[in-house]
């Protein structure tokens, strides 16, 4: 088993196995409330699984970048997830099961294509990378769940404002920054900037998956394993992003 693609798709199928066996309920079907952070921790491997599977899966049919990045499809790579992003926390898994996890595996998979070519400039540097990523997310979980009371709810307003000023920061950066010394240490404290605030993303949404647990029972929609794994996925992939531009400089 010298592809990767393998490892990922069963990644993926283990997910699934244990989604069903876990999440669900048949009649109807829907999400149920017992093991609410398993369930929502079964989401997140399967989202990451169907990422991973997707970038090795392009990389094996060893299809260029050039192929890939022309202008107009990245435009609508962009739009496209964005669009995705915005329906699938729109709508409510209650109502529409299936076209959720429809749209949950869309987005993946355009999420995979955006971190292709992070896997095709450097493997090993890469697996490296998520493997830190992984570490770092693991301690921040487990930090978040023995130690809640750390974490305040006020940190939500604030680290919303903080990522709008690093989004017009990365706007600076690409448009009225010019590639000189001065510019490459603007480029890394915006990232190191980055990686602290998602730090704390992390820890937020980790404390907001327990409090909904407890809260599950008497919500009128009741559990949403997408939108909650969705969270900490983003979390994670902006991490392993600004981790894997600090590990180029």
């Amino acid at each position: 088993m010298d592809n990767p693609v393998l490892y990922y798709v069963l990644l993926v199928g283990l997910s699934v196995l244990g989604i069903f066996n876990n999440s669900v309920s048949l009649n109807p079907l829907r999400f149920h409330c017992n093991n609410y952070i398993l369930n929502t921790y079964l989401y997140f491997i399967l989202s990451w699984g169907i990422v991973l599977s997707t970038v090795t899966a392009i990389q094996y049919k060893n299809i260029p970048l050039s192929e890939i990045f022309t202008k107009p499809f990245t435009i609508l790579l962009f739009v496209s997830s964005i669009l995705l992003l915005i329906g699938l926390m729109s709508m409510k898994s209650i109502d529409y099961f299936f076209s959720k996890h429809i749209m949950f595996i869309f987005l993946l998979i355009l999420f995979g294509v955006t971190l292709y070519p992070y896997y095709v400039y450097n493997k090993n540097r890469f697996n490296q990378v998520g493997l830190t990523t992984l570490g770092i997310f693991c301690v921040l979980s487990i930090i978040s769940f023995i130690y809640p009371n750390l974490i305040s709810s006020t940190w939500s307003m604030y680290l919303s404002i903080a990522l709008v000023g690093l989004i017009i920061a990365r706007l600076v950066e690409l448009y009225m920054i010019d590639k000189t010394v001065k510019s490459s240490n603007y480029s890394r404290n915006i990232t190191y900037v980055a990686i602290a605030i998602f730090t704390l993303f992390i820890m937020i949404d980790t404390k907001h998956v327990v409090l909904n647990s407890v809260k599950c029972g008497v919500s009128p929609y009741g559990p949403d394993y997408i939108n909650e794994s969705i969270h900490l996925f983003l979390d994670s992939m902006n991490m392993f992003q600004n981790i894997y531009h600090v590990k180029s400089n």
